[in-house]
């Protein structure tokens, strides 16, 4: 995996005609003085990870190392808060080493730090042998979160090795109408990996177009678009890009809601931010992001479409067709089933027994 070698910040959700925010201390300083507000640092499992490379007495040459020393100066030098959002998506077996690691790092490079007295913590089994998240055996609650988008990345991994007989725009149509039937909701910021996950292109093509097309699509690829050559590694595949997808927007959805941070007697709304030092995604929410609109975050996704990559005919039928549906649901829906938990689970099966035959009849014609 490629990974840059520091820690970058990405702001998810930008005014429409703002360019790429960059977090400083001196912007951070001046959101807290000007507008009350609190940068607050979401870390992905990326981050975490480096996190578990310093040991107990590591100094600050350790933590450049291992590419944290931009957050260790942020965080002593302006008014910024943390959270460890990584650790949802782990294993149970990995959990309580990272929880460790994250409290020595916040000990010894953070020392003035203070817990929020509303900070939840994960719970956890400390048996070796749960050493993968298994989608089906979340509670509730984390099913309700995560689904729409674990149904959305399995989905695809569902088409891609199912239907290949159906052309490029067939596939993602056919994604599209099946989500929307499976759960009732639509994420775009899905459906924009969607329309990279059934471009059809040859090298010879690729290879003449510019090399930002090019450098996105190998991230998006990598990064959400694995198929599984199992059952059970089509849902690795799918729970991973699932996470990936609800830390690039679940802190939009934050913001939507006012979630705020105590700190000492006060309330302050925040202003959340990504911390990562995986180089795919902070590259991938360069491209594709929320923009504010009429008061909210999450109301429209902003993505780059170079001229280029817009005259393919398939671009031109995929944004059509998604910004058709898409645009008469926004007029005609009446928002989550009242049964939405149940809606993803039933459709967890669904394209789950499909793919259990697709390798079942796999497996059978390698074994004659």
């Amino acid at each position: 995996m490629d990974k840059c070698s520091d820690i970058v910040f990405i702001r998810p959700c930008r005014s429409r005609y703002e360019d790429e925010k960059i977090l400083t201390p001196e912007y951070a300083s001046q959101l807290f003085s000007k507008e009350n507000k609190i940068v607050q640092i979401n870390l992905d499992n990326c981050s975490l990870q480096r996190m578990e490379k310093l040991s107990s007495t590591a100094t600050l040459d350790d933590v450049q190392r291992v590419g944290l020393l931009p957050l260790v100066k942020l965080l002593n030098t302006a008014p910024v808060c943390l959270t460890a959002i990584g650790l949802n998506e782990m294993p149970d077996s990995w959990v309580e080493k990272s929880i460790k690691a994250y409290q020595n790092f916040c000990r010894l490079f953070w020392p003035s730090h203070v817990d929020d007295p509303e900070a939840t913590f994960r719970d956890y089994s400390s048996d070796p042998e749960k050493n993968k998240v298994i989608f089906k055996s979340l509670p509730d609650d984390s099913r309700t979160v995560y689904g729409f988008h674990y149904v959305s990345m399995l989905q695809i991994q569902n088409i891609r090795l199912n239907y290949k007989c159906f052309s490029p725009e067939k596939k993602f149509e056919t994604y599209l109408y099946s989500i929307i039937n499976f759960i009732g909701i639509v994420s775009a910021y899905d459906l924009e990996i969607a329309k990279y996950a059934f471009w059809s292109i040859d090298s010879n093509t690729i290879n003449k177009l510019p090399e930002k097309i090019k450098q996105r699509r190998q991230y998006i690829k990598k990064n959400f678009l694995r198929n599984g050559s199992s059952l059970e590694k089509c849902r690795n595949h799918a729970f991973d890009a699932a996470m990936d997808l609800h830390w690039l927007t679940g802190a939009n959805l934050s913001e939507d809601i006012n979630l705020d941070i105590i700190i000492g007697d006060k309330k302050f709304p925040v202003e959340n931010w990504l911390g990562t030092n995986d180089l795919k995604l902070y590259h991938i929410a360069k491209d594709i992001y929320h923009i504010y609109h009429e008061g909210a975050t999450m109301k429209r996704l902003s993505t780059v479409r170079e001229d280029e990559l817009s005259a393919f005919p398939y671009w031109k039928n995929v944004d059509r067709l998604a910004q058709d549906v898409l645009g008469y649901r926004e007029q005609s829906t009446k928002g989550t089933p009242s049964n939405f938990t149940e809606c993803i689970d039933v459709a967890v099966n669904f394209i789950e027994n499909e793919l259990s035959s697709y390798f079942d009849s796999t497996n059978e014609k390698l074994d004659r």
